[in-house]
C-alpha cells in the first residue's frame, strides 16, 4: 500500500496560540561551535529554504530534506496529493505534503542514482571492514543525523483524543485533547528515533519497551524546553524558586505552536510550566547548548541501565558509557576553555527527571493514559516499525 500525505489536522487553539514564525526556534538557527562542520553554512536548502548542511545527491539541502529524499529513494516509496499538485514547500510547511516535497527534490535536482550509490559503497565498506555486523557506531554525528527523522515522522502520525471516561473538566477536554495529540505524535517519532539508535534494536525487545517507557516523559520534556530556548518574550512573575524574576511567556510545544503562560495557568499547570522554562530552558540557554551536546543527553536519558526489570543491563551500561565518553570528548573538543562543561550539561538531569515525575501526576489524575496502554503502543511501534493505524491507544 502506498502511503498517502496525511491530510492537514488542526488541533484544538483553545489552548495554543500558533506562531507568525519558527526562525527563533533554536532548530533553525543553530549556534554550533567554530569547529563544527555546520558552523558558518552559507548555503539556504534548495527545496525548503532551511540552512543547508552541505551538498547532498546533488543539491545544497538541509538535514531534513536530505533524509527525506533518501527514505523516499531506499524504500521506494511513492506518495499521492491531497490538493492540486502545488503545495508551498518551505521550511513551516515542508511535511504537509510529501508528494510535492519529493517532486520539488527532483525538480531541484537530486538525482536517485546518488542514493543508491551511497548505500552500494557503504555495504561494500560495511562486509570489508566488519564482515559480522552492518550496525553503525554510536555517536554524535549519527544522532544529529537521526534528529531531523524526527521532525518528519512526527508530522506523518495520527492523533488521540481524550477519551469520555477521562477526568478532564469539560472546560478544559478540547484543549487537553490538543495537547495529548502534540504528545501522540512526538511519542511515536521517539519511539523510531529510539529504534534507530546504533545498538539499540539489538537489544532484547522487552528491554526496549522498558527503557523507552521510562524515558519518554523526559525526552518529550526535553525537547520542549530545547525548542523554547530562545522565545524571548517574558513576562515579570513571583513564584518561590524565582521571586521577582522574568521567565518567557511562551512554551513552544512543536514548530510552529506554542503555549502561553496565561493558558497554562487557566488550565492548572502553570508549575510544571514555570519549572520547565526556569529550570530547564534558561539554563540550558545559559549555558549555549549547542544540538550536538542535546542529542547526546537525549541518548543518555533513554539509555538508563537504572531501569527495573532489564533483561541486559550490562549491555545498556555499556551504551550509556559510550555516550558519556562521546560527550565528554566533544565537551573538551568543542569548548575547551570551558572547565566543567560536561557536568554542568549532565546537572539538568536531576531537574528534568524531577519535572517529569510532577507532570506524570497530571496525566495520571486525569486518566488521559493508563501504564500498561504506553508499554503495548511502544511495542505496537517497535514491532510494526509504524505508528498504529488508529492512534487510538493511548485513551
Amino acid at each position: 500500500m502506498s502511503p498517502m500525505s496525511p491530510p492537514e489536522m488542526k488541533p484544538d487553539t483553545a489552548l495554543l496560540d500558533v506562531i507568525r514564525d519558527d526562525a527563533t526556534s533554536p532548530l533553525a538557527f543553530k549556534n554550533y561551535p567554530p569547529n563544527h562542520p555546520l558552523s558558518g553554512s552559507k548555503h539556504l536548502c534548495s527545496i525548503c529554504g532551511d540552512r543547508a548542511s552541505g551538498k547532498h545527491y546533488g543539491v545544497y539541502s538541509c538535514e531534513g530534506c536530505k533524509g527525506f529524499f533518501k527514505r523516499t529513494v531506499r524504500k521506494d516509496l511513492t506518495y499521492a496529493c491531497r490538493e492540486e499538485r502545488n503545495c508551498i514547500i518551505d521550511k513551516r510547511q515542508r511535511n504537509r505534503c510529501q508528494y510535492c516535497r519529493y517532486q520539488k527534490c527532483l525538480a531541484c535536482g537530486m538525482k536517485r542514482e546518488a542514493v543508491q550509490e551511497e548505500r552500494n559503497r557503504a555495504t561494500r565498506g560495511t562486509e570489508d571492514a566488519h564482515p559480522s555486523s552492518s550496525v553503525q557506531e554510536l555517536s554524535i554525528e549519527r544522532l544529529l543525523e537521526m534528529e531531523s527523522i524526527v521532525a518528519d515522522t512526527s508530522e506523518e502520525c495520527q492523533f488521540l483524543r481524550v477519551g469520555p471516561d477521562s477526568n478532564v473538566p469539560p472546560k478544559f477536554r478540547a484543549p487537553v485533547s490538543s495537547l495529548c495529540q502534540i504528545g501522540n505524535k512526538q511519542i511515536a517519532a521517539l519511539v523510531m528515533w529510539a529504534r534507530d539508535i546504533p545498538h539499540f534494536g539489538q537489544l532484547e525487545l522487552e528491554d526496549q519497551v522498558l527503557l523507552i517507557k521510562s524515558a519518554w516523559n523526559e525526552l518529550l520534556l526535553f525537547a520542549i524546553a530545547w525548542r523554547s530556548m530562545e522565545y524571548q518574550t517574558y513576562v515579570r512573575i513571583n513564584i518561590d524558586a524565582l521571586r521577582n524574576a522574568s521567565l518567557p511567556q511562551l512554551m513552544c510545544l512543536m514548530l510552529g505552536m506554542t503555549l502561553h503562560r496565561n493558558s497554562a495557568l487557566q488550565a492548572g499547570v502553570c508549575q510544571i510550566f514555570d519549572r520547565i522554562l526556569s529550570e530547564l530552558s534558561l539554563k540550558m540557554r545559559h549555558l549555549r547548548m549547542d544540538q550536538a551536546e542535546y542529542v547526546a543527553l537525549k541518548a543518555i536519558i533513554l539509555l538508563n541501565p537504572d531501569v527495573k526489570g532489564l533483561i541486559n543491563r550490562q549491555e545498556v551500561e555499556v551504551l550509556r558509557e559510550k555516550m558519556y565518553s562521546c560527550l565528554d570528548e566533544y565537551c573538551r573538543r568543542s569548548r575547551g576553555t570551558e572547565e566543567g562543561r560536561f557536568a554542568s550539561l549532565l546537572l539538568r538531569l536531576p531537574a528534568l527527571r524531577s519535572i517529569s515525575l510532577k507532570s506524570f501526576e497530571h496525566l495520571f489524575l486525569f486518566h488521559i493514559l493508563a501504564d500498561s496502554s504506553i508499554a503495548t503502543y511502544i511495542r505496537d511501534v517497535l514491532r510494526h516499525h509504524a505508528p498504529p493505524i488508529d492512534g487510538a491507544a493511548l485513551v
